[in-house]
């Protein structure tokens, strides 16, 4: 077999044993070239755990609304996307997908398929047919590592509770080395005793120089009188 004549099935990316043959012997999909421009039709940002075809392209809104409408997927089909985030999820719980099986994404009440919002807790129930939009954050990751508090839930979510957020102390101004060296040394220790030590005498020697005065006065108040 000739590199020319390689063949690759564009839905599931098995090398075909017979390149003539325009069915893919495994997901049974049409391969002809000709075929190319209605699988890229039909790719997408939304995507059904399925561990037959594990391979498969992403497909559109439509493609897996069809699914939901049809019973083709359930409330426990794990499924993925825009509104996950591109993390993987029960039916029942993504937005955009579970109304159509007649259940809230948000509270899980029953539902009118065809309603626009959840008569018991208000949740928008939107299509999501932009094809090029995984629904992913906008903001890059920092090459260096996680930028922010969490690499999986955002600052403002992790901070946005009814208590006051923590903060970090301000440590702008701190002492040198050369400061905190001369401050915990044993000649200053004995510097900052000698101090309080002459403190010590000189409130000492305050007291009985005062003591000294009132017993003069009153020395010399008797001896006037006498």
């Amino acid at each position: 077999m000739s590199k020319q004549s390689l063949l690759v099935c564009p839905f599931c990316g098995v090398l075909q044993d017979t390149p003539e043959e325009e069915v893919c012997g495994v997901c049974t999909r049409l391969i002809g070239r000709s075929t190319i421009v209605v699988a890229e039709n039909e790719m997408g940002p939304w995507w059904i755990r399925r561990e037959e075809f594990p391979f498969r392209p992403g497909m559109t809104y439509d493609h897996i609304a069809d699914f939901a409408r049809n019973g083709k997927i359930d409330e426990q089909t794990i499924i993925r996307g825009p509104t996950t985030k591109q993390l993987w999820d029960i039916a029942r719980r993504v937005k955009g997908i579970a109304h159509l099986m007649g259940r809230c994404h948000a509270c899980g009440v029953k539902v009118d398929p065809a309603s626009r919002s959840c008569p018991a807790c208000s949740a928008d129930f939107f299509v999501y047919r932009d094809r090029n939009n995984l629904g992913l954050d906008q903001s890059e990751p920092s090459e260096a590592g996680v930028d922010g508090v969490s690499c999986f839930v955002t600052d403002e979510s992790i901070f946005k509770t009814q208590s006051t957020p923590l903060r970090v102390p301000d440590y702008s101004i701190k002492p040198t080395e050369k400061e905190e060296s001369i401050i915990g040394s044993p000649q200053f220790r004995s510097v900052q005793r000698l101090l309080e030590l002459s403190n010590r005498k000189i409130k000492v020697l305050i007291i009985s120089l005062a003591t000294s005065v009132v017993i003069l006065g009153i020395l010399i108040v008797l001896l006037i009188k006498n």
